[in-house]
């Protein structure tokens, strides 16, 4: 059986720039990866339809913006999409959000949850949507969560990067850097899908740069590294040894 991935966005886009090229490596492993947008980002992530569409609705930025993620997975190869609707600027996940998304996951049971770091001030819909995740697989975990369902284990959890360019504001942590040399083009491509956000494609394209040059550095140079993704390990690793960078 596959090993599964899924991966918690707040927002259309934000699973893509984010974990683009990290998806395309899974599944070229032959990953099976889910994907679940809380939000289309309709009212604070699709200011290029707004204004060039001011007389818009939200239905029709809603729609624009699930056209632009099925382009995206498409580049990515992602199995399967869910699109909550939950409504943007706020999010909001209240108790019977989080009840859904337990059991989503003890349904689901993932090896690999991908979502957003936690700490994120000036865009509190990421910060929920990881907080939410954390606290959705903590709940899993628990005998009682349904009744006559076995608890799912803890899987390995990642956030990937915060909010750019403020991710030295937001505090965020790596610990993890994937190199996407090989794929990097390929992200670039579903990025491009994000029309109503024409900024990502420049934004993640410098900090593959910076992350590539941080990941060549820590890999001690053994080998060039021009373009990677970081991540902050969330659930501590264990094993017989300890890991250790193989690039």
């Amino acid at each position: 059986m596959s090993k599964k991935v899924l991966v918690v966005s707040a927002h259309a886009a934000d699973w893509c720039t984010r974990s683009g090229g990290l998806l395309i490596r899974y599944k070229q492993l032959g990953y099976h990866i889910e994907l679940i947008v809380l939000t289309y980002g309709e009212k604070g992530e699709s200011g290029s339809y707004w204004k060039t569409n001011p007389s818009a609705t939200l239905d029709e930025v809603k729609q624009c913006r699930r056209e632009e993620t099925d382009n995206a997975v498409r580049f990515i190869g992602i199995d399967r999409v869910q699109y909550l609707d939950y409504g943007d600027y706020p999010l909001v996940m209240d108790a019977t959000r989080l009840r859904e998304m337990t059991k989503y996951i003890l349904s689901y049971r993932p090896d690999i949850v991908l979502t957003h770091w936690v700490n994120d001030p000036f865009n509190e819909d990421h910060e929920i949507a990881g907080k939410s995740v954390v606290r959705a697989i903590s709940s899993a975990g628990m005998r009682g969560a349904f009744p006559n369902t076995d608890p799912h284990f803890i899987p390995d959890v990642f956030f990937f990067e915060t909010t750019v360019p403020h991710s030295e504001f937001n505090k965020f942590e790596i610990n993890t850097y994937i190199n996407i040399d090989t794929v990097f083009e390929q992200k670039m491509d579903a990025i491009r899908s994000f029309s109503s956000q024409p900024q990502l494609l420049d934004y993640y394209q410098r900090y593959a740069i910076v992350r590539g040059a941080q990941a060549h550095d820590w890999s001690r140079g053994r080998r060039s590294i021009r373009y990677a993704e970081g991540y902050y390990r969330y659930t501590p690793y264990v094993g017989e040894i300890l890991p250790l960078t193989t690039l």
